[in-house]
Formats: C-alpha cells, sequence, structure tokens
C-alpha cells in the first residue's frame, strides 16, 4: 500500500489490501496506490486483491466503494452457483481499477472492477460506475452515463 503526501480522509476509512481469503484458499498481491493530495470523506471502503491506483489532486465524497474484486463469477461456464454462501466464493482478480489526476468522486458512488476513470472526470452522487469513463467527462447514473464532456478549445462543458 502506497499513501501519497498530504493525503486526508473523514472517520471510518476503510482501505483493505487483501493478501489472503482464507475462505476459498486465495493468495494476493495487491497493489493499492493512491496519489498526493487526495481527501477521502466519510466511511470511504476501497477493497484491492490485485491493483487500484487513484491519482494526485482526487477529491472523494462519503460514502464511497471501489473494489477491483466479486465474491465469486457470474457469467460463462464457470459461474458460482447461487448455493454456495457468498463468502465461501472465490474472490475475482485480474481487474485493475485506476482514477485519473484531478478526478471529483462524489457521494454514494460505487466504482467497480476493470474500470478507468480519466483525468479531470467529474463522477455524480449515487453513481455506479461499471465501465470506463474518458478523461474530462461528467457522468452520472447507474450504470453510469457521459453526460457532459469538457471543450478544450472553447473552455466549456458540451452537453453529449
Amino acid at each position: 500500500m502506497q499513501i501519497g503526501k498530504g493525503f486526508t480522509a473523514g472517520r471510518g476509512l476503510w482501505l483493505e489490501a487483501i493478501t489472503d481469503y482464507e475462505a476459498a484458499g486465495q493468495m494476493f498481491s495487491p497493489q493499492l496506490i493512491i496519489g498526493d493530495r487526495v481527501s477521502v470523506g466519510e466511511y470511504v471502503h476501497i477493497g484491492c486483491n490485485h491493483r487500484i491506483v487513484i491519482g494526485d489532486d482526487v477529491l472523494m465524497g462519503s460514502k464511497i466503494y471501489i473494489t477491483d474484486h466479486n465474491h465469486g463469477v457470474y457469467c460463462g461456464a464457470d459461474a458460482d452457483s447461487p448455493g454456495i454462501p457468498p463468502r465461501d466464493r472465490k474472490l475475482t482478480t485480474g481487474k485493475s481499477v485506476e482514477i485519473g489526476d484531478r478526478c471529483w468522486i462524489g457521494e454514494f458512488v460505487t466504482i467497480l472492477p476493470g474500470v478507468t476513470i480519466g483525468e479531470g472526470c467529474i463522477i455524480g452522487s449515487h453513481t455506479t460506475v461499471t465501465h470506463n469513463i474518458p478523461a474530462n467527462s461528467i457522468a452520472v447514473g447507474s450504470p453510469a452515463r457521459v453526460i457532459k464532456v469538457w471543450n478544450g478549445d472553447i473552455e466549456q462543458w458540451i452537453k453529449v
């Protein structure tokens, strides 16, 4: 785990770098990297068993969940049965999460495995990010959808 200079956090922060998951007999080498001047609100949970990178100058609201894994697989031929208790299912791995520099992540946001949020983005309150968000975009909803992009030529946010 690496935490940059000037990091601040509200109460209830849960930084979770999972090295072993005894219930399923798994071992991991997580990389949780937080850049400089990151500010995190209250009751944020970041769960990592593979790789999560948060860039510099990121501002996060409260009650945010960021994860690079799930309890079990839910598609394809190797899907886990609902008859297996979630705590006994293997943790998925291999999908990173990256949040670029100068992003603002609003209250109650969920960021799921395999997502890259480009630099300069705003993720609105109560958004669930399930896919990549291009740099300099505003995304909202569940699942997230881009509603505005920054036009550097005219220096304005443009509706999509």
